[in-house]
């Protein structure tokens, strides 16, 4: 009875991973958009420190 316990959990550490895979790529995916914004933002905020001229009718 032992035994079979040991692998039941083990089984289930080793499925529980798994089962979460799509949620932890889907969570990398939007992280991965969410700083691919913020980049684009801190690029142009910082263009417009670096040339102020270029945003003046802005």
């Amino acid at each position: 009875m032992h035994t079979l316990k040991l692998i039941c959990l083990n089984f289930f550490q080793l499925v529980k991973p798994v089962w979460w895979l799509p949620q932890s790529v889907a969570n990398a995916v939007k992280q991965r958009r969410r700083q691919i914004v913020l980049n684009e933002l801190e690029a142009e905020r910082l263009d417009r420190i670096r040339n102020p001229l270029k945003y003046l009718g802005k």
